[in-house]
């Protein structure tokens, strides 16, 4: 299952996301660009674990890459 992280601004974010994952006992394939390939599909409760321990980091957690994406054309647009 894919997941995007929200707000990832260096590569210090990615050590936070990396370390809750892990304290959470998720395991990915892939990491990159806020974009993470879990190995597993995620139950309700596993995604509001996932929301609620990464919120404390001022990340946000999206599933769908077409609304991680707008959002992020709709930030550049304001400038």
């Amino acid at each position: 299952m894919k997941i995007y992280i929200k707000n990832m601004v260096c590569k210090g974010t990615r050590y936070f996301v990396i370390q809750e994952l892990e304290k959470l006992g998720f395991s990915y394939s892939t990491f990159d660009s806020g974009e993470i390939d879990l190995e597993k599909d995620l139950t309700q409760s596993e995604k509001i674990m996932i929301y609620q321990s990464l919120q404390k980091y001022g990340l946000e957690l999206s599933f769908g890459k077409s609304s991680f994406l707008s959002k992020i054309r709709n930030s550049f647009q304001r400038f």
